[in-house]
């Protein structure tokens, strides 16, 4: 009888240990799969214009992550893809409604966007464009990462500039 119970028992912790095994590596082939749809949205419009990649991690809300295309000659939002959701199983799609928008009135949407979704934080902390931090929403990330882009553009071209000078 005692040998039926400390087998029973056993048995049972072992198949609690396969179950959250199969789980575990469940999460990590989805996210293998998840960060490999992520690398081809990135590929895919790799050279069409400056990139910009936000992203912001949800707590008790859906996490995003955001890449926006950008093109400079036009001054124009190119493309705009969003991954928001809970879990591995989020997708990417395209954001439309800020597509064709200049990259000053995205920025202006997305401090707006960042005022709503950091809510809580910017109570204590307000927005600071020169803040380096991923506690932004994920639209202003992107934004302030392709003014970074362009800034060390402007850089290069200056000291370009100087050099042949002088």
């Amino acid at each position: 009888m005692m040998e039926t119970i400390l087998a029973a028992s056993g048995g049972g912790r072992s198949t609690v240990f396969l179950v959250i095994f199969a789980l575990l590596s469940l999460q990590m082939i989805m996210g293998l799969l998840q960060f490999r749809q992520y690398q081809r949205a990135v590929k895919k419009w790799l050279g069409k214009g400056i990139l910009g990649i936000g992203q912001r991690r949800g707590v008790l809300q859906p996490g995003e992550l955001l890449i926006l295309v950008y093109n400079r000659e036009e001054d124009r939002v190119v493309s705009v893809q969003s991954m928001r959701g809970y879990t591995i199983f989020a997708r990417f799609g395209e954001a439309g409604a800020y597509t064709g928008l200049s990259l000053e009135e995205l920025r202006r949407i997305g401090i707006e966007k960042d005022a709503v979704e950091m809510r809580w934080r910017r109570r204590r902390h307000p927005y600071d464009p020169a803040e380096l931090t991923k506690k932004k929403g994920a639209l202003i990330q992107a934004v302030e990462a392709v003014d970074r882009y362009l800034k060390r553009q402007a850089e290069k071209a200056e000291e370009g500039a100087e050099r042949k000078g002088a």
